[in-house]
Protein backbone atom coordinates (compact mmCIF):
# COMPACT_ATOMS: atom_id res chain seq x y z
CA UNK A 1 0.00 0.00 0.00
CA UNK A 2 0.88 3.54 -1.11
CA UNK A 3 1.38 6.04 2.53
CA UNK A 4 -1.00 8.71 2.07
CA UNK A 5 1.92 11.39 2.78
CA UNK A 6 3.87 10.12 -0.56
CA UNK A 7 2.34 10.67 -3.40
CA UNK A 8 3.55 10.42 -6.67
CA UNK A 9 3.25 11.98 -10.25
CA UNK A 10 1.18 9.14 -11.32
CA UNK A 11 -1.47 9.42 -8.43
CA UNK A 12 -2.14 13.19 -9.07
CA UNK A 13 -2.89 13.08 -13.01
CA UNK A 14 -6.10 10.88 -11.88
CA UNK A 15 -8.61 12.70 -10.70
CA UNK A 16 -11.33 9.98 -9.50
CA UNK A 17 -13.63 9.92 -7.06
CA UNK A 18 -12.34 7.87 -4.13
CA UNK A 19 -8.87 10.41 -4.61
CA UNK A 20 -10.91 13.85 -4.28
CA UNK A 21 -12.44 11.82 -1.14
CA UNK A 22 -9.36 11.47 0.36
CA UNK A 23 -7.62 14.79 -0.36
CA UNK A 24 -11.32 16.31 1.54
CA UNK A 25 -10.97 14.00 4.82
CA UNK A 26 -7.58 15.02 4.78
CA UNK A 27 -7.17 18.59 4.67
CA UNK A 28 -10.81 19.60 6.02
CA UNK A 29 -10.04 21.95 8.65
CA UNK A 30 -7.75 23.64 5.95
CA UNK A 31 -11.04 23.51 3.49
CA UNK A 32 -13.38 24.71 6.14
CA UNK A 33 -10.92 27.47 7.25
CA UNK A 34 -10.35 28.41 3.14
CA UNK A 35 -14.59 28.78 3.25
CA UNK A 36 -14.72 30.80 6.80
CA UNK A 37 -12.22 33.69 4.74
CA UNK A 38 -15.05 34.37 2.31
CA UNK A 39 -17.64 34.12 4.96
CA UNK A 40 -15.61 36.79 6.97
CA UNK A 41 -15.31 38.73 3.73
CA UNK A 42 -18.82 38.92 3.56
CA UNK A 43 -19.98 40.07 6.93
CA UNK A 44 -17.43 42.52 7.45
CA UNK A 45 -18.30 44.04 4.18
CA UNK A 46 -21.65 44.13 5.05
CA UNK A 47 -21.70 45.68 8.17
CA UNK A 48 -19.26 48.26 6.35
CA UNK A 49 -22.05 49.16 4.76
CA UNK A 50 -24.72 49.58 7.28
CA UNK A 51 -22.09 51.79 9.17
CA UNK A 52 -21.64 54.14 6.10
CA UNK A 53 -25.57 54.28 5.37
CA UNK A 54 -26.00 54.79 9.57
CA UNK A 55 -23.32 57.66 9.24
CA UNK A 56 -24.64 58.90 5.98
CA UNK A 57 -28.05 60.26 7.52
CA UNK A 58 -28.45 63.74 8.23
CA UNK A 59 -28.53 64.24 12.56
CA UNK A 60 -31.73 65.80 13.86
CA UNK A 61 -31.29 67.80 16.90
CA UNK A 62 -34.96 68.44 18.49
CA UNK A 63 -35.75 72.14 18.91
CA UNK A 64 -32.82 73.29 16.64
CA UNK A 65 -34.49 75.39 13.49
CA UNK A 66 -31.85 77.19 12.10
CA UNK A 67 -28.31 78.20 13.13
CA UNK A 68 -27.82 81.83 14.28
CA UNK A 69 -24.13 83.46 13.36
CA UNK A 70 -22.90 86.51 15.89
CA UNK A 71 -20.27 88.89 14.14
CA UNK A 72 -18.71 91.24 15.96
CA UNK A 73 -18.40 94.71 14.49
CA UNK A 74 -15.02 96.37 14.82
CA UNK A 75 -14.46 100.03 15.38
CA UNK A 76 -12.32 101.88 13.02
CA UNK A 77 -11.57 104.72 14.57
CA UNK A 78 -9.34 107.06 13.42
CA UNK A 79 -8.02 109.48 16.33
Amino acid sequence: MKNNVELEYNDLSDWDVKSIINFIKDNYIQILLFISVFIIIYIVDYISNINAILYSLPTAIPGQTHQVKITKKNKNSKR
